[in-house]
């Protein structure tokens, strides 16, 4: 059994509305308890008694050592990876590399301030000697107004919240398979207990939105990709298809991102087209908050910044266009709203659907309930590709695209 509270297996056979019911009828405080023994040397920490390591020197890490300098806290160094950056200092603090990190401040304490890669820092230094290693989820819910990403935001009270219990329960019956309900209840779980067994027990190692398990690609396929970043989906697409395929629309708001798309996109002219805009309920404009990564995302009403990009509604951009056969999207939470704006071919043409659903601890079982609505004919499966909480992919595929086998 985990040292953070039960695990999947101790929960009994997943998958089930009782599986469901034990994890979310389990007392909290359980979870939240064992975390707090695990992890007591973060108090030493927030009092003063202990100084820190953050980690990595990375956008993150940089945002929270000013707030818990406020707080008192005494951060010693960054700690980072990468070897452009050792010896060199970073906002004043030294920037150290893993293994001067282990041999001078293996007693010390390392805040992980990295989501896609928390797994992996934690293990290296652990594996190299250092002795309280803090993963970003506990931090996250101690310290949630510092250690602080959408990703996470609001997931331990979602999940608890009684008013959320009925769309969880009826998103989880609506899965249409074990291993989908598994991965409900893993990633549930995860946000409840905090213990990345939950995660492990889940991955699959199949390729992300065109995963055989779940449906067949076709030669007749036209494909949308929403956030098609630098054409790292399209290069995947184009492995897994064997090449065969009608066309392929990528859409991408960033400008950087798109620049390196269009390089991908022009080794297939006739066929791929790179379109510089963003998916939305309909054609206008957006502000994006560029980070020339992969979580470049549009701002809301009430933020300022970012630079103004198009948007567009999926229905208007294929109104006189063949209409796509298989949406796939990753536009950073604004996935609700470009489904809206695809309504009208997901009514009428019952594409392939594979939508993100991790970018709000919320969407977890919102997105599935809104592809019931959108395709209320369609099944639907839930899959996991990586070690963090990233890389949730929710599918609704028509009964009679199933499994379509690769012709021709």
């Amino acid at each position: 059994m985990s040292d953070v509270g039960p695990t999947p297996s101790s929960r009994g056979p997943a998958g089930t509305s009782d599986s469901l019911a034990a994890l979310l009828d389990h007392d909290p405080e359980d979870w939240r308890s064992a975390l707090d023994r695990r992890y007591a040397v973060l108090d030493d920490v927030l009092d003063g008694r202990r100084s820190a390591i953050v980690y990595p020197a990375a956008r993150l890490g940089r945002d929270v050592v000013p707030q818990l300098t406020a707080l008192g806290v005494l951060v010693a160094a960054y700690g980072d990876r990468d070897p452009s950056v050792h010896g060199g200092a970073v906002d004043g603090l030294p920037v150290l590399s893993p293994a001067r990190v282990a041999v001078r401040h293996q007693a010390d304490v390392i805040l992980v301030a990295s989501t896609m890669y928390d797994s992996a820092i934690r293990e290296d230094l652990e594996s190299r000697g250092c002795q309280h290693v803090i993963p970003f989820g506990y931090l996250n819910l101690r310290l949630p107004h510092i250690f602080r990403t959408r990703e996470y935001d609001g997931a331990w009270k979602g999940a608890l919240d009684p008013t959320n219990r009925p769309d969880i329960e009826a998103a989880h019956a609506l899965l249409g398979d074990l291993e989908s309900r598994t991965v409900f209840e893993g990633k549930l779980g995860y946000y409840l207990a905090r213990d990345k067994a939950n995660i492990d027990g889940i991955r699959s190692t199949n390729t992300i939105y065109f995963d055989r398990s779940v449906h067949a690609l076709n030669p007749e396929e036209v494909v949308v990709d929403g956030g098609a970043f630098v054409g790292d989906t399209l290069s995947s697409f184009v492995g897994e298809s064997a090449g065969r395929f009608r066309a392929y629309y990528a859409f991408e708001p960033d400008p950087v991102s798109f620049d390196r798309l269009e390089v991908e996109a022009a080794r297939d002219p006739a066929r791929v087209t790179a379109v510089r805009a963003g998916l939305a309920r309909q054609t206008s404009s957006a502000r994006l908050l560029s980070t020339h990564g992969a979580d470049a995302r549009f701002l809301g009403a009430e933020e300022s910044g970012g630079d103004e990009v198009p948007v567009v509604g999926l229905d208007e951009y294929f109104a006189k266009r063949r209409p796509p056969t298989l949406i796939k999207m990753d536009i950073e939470g604004a996935e609700a709203d470009a489904l809206h704006g695809a309504a009208r071919i997901i009514a009428a043409v019952r594409p392939k659907l594979a939508i993100s659903a991790y970018h709000y601890p919320t969407d977890l079982w919102r997105i599935p309930l809104l592809l019931q609505r959108l395709m209320p004919d369609s099944r639907l499966y839930l899959r996991h590709y990586t070690r963090e909480v990233d890389d949730t992919v929710c599918y609704a595929i028509p009964g009679d695209k199933s499994f379509q086998p690769l012709v021709g």
